[in-house]
């Protein structure tokens, strides 16, 4: 009891979090390798639904997979074996991270089993996955000089499928040309607010001894010990492919972007105008086993 309830008030208290609309910079259409994704406020205050369109066949053929159920009435279902007859309904809800901008936290429902967590942030018009945010409850002289940003849960992205809830997440120590990546790991202790030590050689922080993140409680210390465990070497900040938002609230990590918004094409038709053209290719006859010989003719 005491732990489930720990959980209920983390939520609400440590990491603040609130529903909302879909927002503006958030509607559309977003298009990656394998998939477009498509946003749009739900009618009649309804729950707001995934629309996922994947691109099989080796980017040959687009898949409606997800999608509220009236859209068929407005524009029909192929029926075909790539495309099931009905589509997958995943209702979602999203809700802004507090004090960080353009960050969200999307959660899906799979069954009364399997829900995922996704954080993602949106950054010219483009949104990235497995970010870091800044973290700034630790106010001490041996931090004066860094910058603390804490990871979350790995996420694949907007998918059809339940995921795994990673083992370890990551605290990020970030000085002038160098930074140190603090390894938690998951625990059943009860969440502190408290700080350790972090040491190696001569550099000297206080980090949080846990971090919550999607439900789960993630530990940088054994037991009531008060100094980080296994502390790694710093990694140069040269040549670290780094991108921030626009107030540094937000971090990413050598990462490239999972979608981009298509902002000359912002509606369900447009989407359905996009499948239309794909699913109406040919692909070229493939070259033929053997080469072709034609019969001599006698005159």
């Amino acid at each position: 009891m005491k732990k489930g309830f720990l959980v209920v008030l983390l939520s609400a208290l440590i990491f603040p979090v609130f529903s909302l609309d879909i927002p503006e910079n958030l509607k559309g259409i977003w298009e990656g390798k394998d998939r477009f994704v498509f946003f749009e406020n739900a009618a009649d205050d309804e729950n707001p639904q995934f629309v996922i369109v994947l691109k099989e066949y080796y980017d040959w053929y687009y898949d409606r997979a997800a999608e509220p159920a009236d859209y068929s009435k407005k524009e029909p279902r192929s029926l075909n074996s790539a495309t099931h007859k009905n589509p997958e309904i995943i209702p979602f809800e999203l809700k802004q991270i507090d004090n960080i901008t353009d960050a969200y936290q999307l959660t899906v429902t799979y069954s009364k089993h399997f829900s995922n967590t996704t954080t993602f942030v949106i950054i010219d018009n483009r949104i990235y996955l497995n970010m870091y945010t800044k973290y700034d409850q630790i106010d001490d002289e041996l931090n004066k000089d860094v910058s603390l940003y804490r990871g979350y849960q790995h996420s694949e992205g907007f998918v059809l499928n339940s995921q795994p809830v990673d083992e370890n997440i990551g605290l990020l120590i970030m000085l002038k040309d160098k930074f140190y990546d603090v390894r938690y790991w998951q625990t059943d202790m009860d969440y502190e607010t408290s700080s350790v030590t972090f040491k190696y050689k001569d550099d000297t922080f206080l980090v949080p001894k846990h971090l919550f993140a999607e439900g789960t409680n993630y530990s940088s210390v054994n037991g009531r010990s008060k100094k980080v465990r296994n502390t790694q070497k710093s990694f140069p900040l040269e040549n670290q492919n780094i991108l921030y938002n626009k107030d540094k609230t937000v971090l990413i990590l050598n990462d490239s972007p999972y979608l981009t918004k298509l902002t000359e094409k912002t509606t369900i038709d447009d989407l359905f105008q996009i499948i239309k053209e794909a699913n109406s290719r040919r692909k070229p006859d493939p070259e033929p086993i053997f080469p072709v010989t034609l019969p001599e003719i006698n005159n």
